[in-house]
């Protein structure tokens, strides 16, 4: 998807892992980064980079989940699934918090290295949702396609990033 994303803003996309990012910008292999803020403190990129552009009309993120094999999990007794459900919703909010706060870590470490934060004017911004438009459109087909809701899915991200810009 960040290929996908680079690709339509104009870019070419190389892919690595975040392990290598720091020596790619370091010696100018690379030019530009998607990751979040908190990569700029835990991979050290804000010693390496001079610029961020907060961008929320075709930034990417990533979801992040634990997947268990479904045969396996409808073996456990319903009492334990229940268990491991309740627990499963406390770690949710934690670890929303945690990344959460490490990005704001991350944002602090990088402005103290002389990062400067670059937002996008309201047209310009538009300019790169209208980019990766295509992008989201294919989503919702392919979605569709197996079955789930994506243009739904799609409207409560769109609102959620729409309410929640700061």
């Amino acid at each position: 998807m960040s290929a996908k994303i680079v690709q339509a803003l104009g870019g070419a996309p190389v892919g690595m892992s975040m392990n290598e990012a720091y020596d790619a910008l370091s010696r100018g292999v690379a030019d530009a980064i998607l990751s979040p803020n908190e990569a700029l403190k835990g991979y050290k990129l804000g010693e390496v980079t001079a610029f961020t552009t907060e961008n929320y009309s075709a930034a990417y993120t990533s979801g992040f989940f634990v997947v268990m094999n479904k045969a396996k999990w409808n073996s456990i007794p319903k009492d334990l699934q229940a268990i491991i459900e309740k627990i499963n919703q406390e770690w949710l909010e934690k670890q929303g918090k945690q990344w959460d706060d490490i990005d704001i870590e991350g944002k602090e470490f990088a402005v103290k290295q002389g990062m400067k934060y670059i937002s996008l004017s309201p047209e310009e911004s538009a300019r790169w949702a209208k980019a990766v438009a295509p992008i989201l459109d294919d989503y919702v087909k392919d979605a569709k396609a197996k079955g789930i809701p994506g243009d739904e899915a799609l409207k409560f991200c769109l609102d959620y990033i729409k309410a929640n810009q700061k």
